[in-house]
């Protein structure tokens, strides 16, 4: 509020020196050309006039029109603070409120953990007492009633073993017994592996594999790549294959000309050769073939180190 009082006043000022400053050139103009106004007119009394020098009253000339005021200037800087007046008296104290409502009690604590055992307590001393006379004994009373028969006791140990008696005589010898069921087993397994590379093939081809492991039972033809089932029964069969490096591998296990599972590897250019393997259990009748098939339009990878093998052998005969 003290801020906006002296703003009206200093804006106030401000027009009070600039129409002074343009009477006092609108005088001194007049004088330079000596041409003087006859007609006086008295200058209309202001708030200002007091602060008014007799050079800038200009008696013989006419007021001309006030000017457009100026622009007002920057707040001045703010004043220091006033002295700190004195301290009010101190109220009177306020009357006491009522007590608020009790609280709703709390949850009742976590039991605490058991304390320690006391140590046991001394023995207390033996008392006193005189023991008394034996009384005579009394007349022996009418025979009771037969009594119920008591539990059968527990079971005793067992005796001493007595000595050894004489050897009896020899027996006759029995009669021959019937001869036993005899159950034959037969071992049917293979184990084979490629040393080389195959395709790009043209369509699908049956692969064929160069080393024999294992061929008991000799169901596995190494010229066809196939296995002939000479026994029923179910069987497990493996294979795994890498492919080349320049292209994708897709092949598969068949049951005659049923497809099995396969495997699947993609080209990539970031690997130099990517391998894969998978497996079987099926059940076979005599004379059913399981092979490999090569896709058209895929190649597989082996070499000495035999990157490529086929796996099978007779889990159970059928009955």
């Amino acid at each position: 509020m003290m801020f906006l009082k002296t703003l009206a006043w200093f804006l106030l000022l401000q027009c009070c020196i600039i129409a002074t400053l343009y009477q006092f050139s609108t005088c001194l103009a007049e004088e330079q050309s000596g041409h003087t106004t006859t007609e006086t007119l008295q200058p209309k009394s202001s708030d200002c006039e007091t602060i008014l020098s007799p050079r800038q009253q200009c008696t013989n000339s006419i007021h001309g029109v006030p000017g457009i005021p100026g622009i007002p200037g920057s707040p001045g800087p703010m004043g220091p603070p006033g002295v700190q007046g004195q301290h009010g008296q101190i109220g009177s104290k306020g009357v006491k409120g009522d007590l608020g409502p009790h609280g709703q009690p709390g949850q009742k604590g976590v039991p605490g953990s058991p304390g320690p055992r006391g140590e046991k307590g001394d023995t207390g001393q033996k008392g006193e007492g005189q023991i008394g006379q034996k009384g005579v004994q009394g007349k022996p009373g009418p025979q009771g009633d037969k009594g119920e028969p008591g539990l059968k006791g527990s079971t005793g140990g067992h005796g001493l073993t007595g000595p050894k008696g004489q050897p009896g005589q020899q027996g006759h010898k029995g009669d021959k017994g019937q001869p036993g069921e005899t159950q034959q087993t037969n071992r049917i397994a293979f184990s084979v592996s490629r040393t080389t590379a195959l395709g790009l093939v043209s369509q699908d081809t049956p692969v064929t594999y160069q080393k024999i492991y294992t061929n008991m039972g000799n169901g596995f033809n190494i010229g066809t790549g196939k296995f002939t089932c000479s026994v029923s029964g179910v069987y497990f069969f493996m294979i795994s294959a890498n492919r080349k490096n320049d292209q994708s591998l897709f092949m598969c296990l068949m049951k005659n000309d049923e497809q099995l599972p396969c495997i699947y590897v993609a080209h990539s250019a970031n690997r130099y050769h990517g391998s894969a393997s998978n497996s079987v259990i099926i059940d076979l009748q005599h004379g059913d073939e399981v092979w490999v098939r090569l896709a058209s339009g895929y190649a597989l990878y082996s070499n000495v180190n035999e990157y490529t093998t086929f796996t099978g052998y007779l889990l159970y005969e059928n009955a």
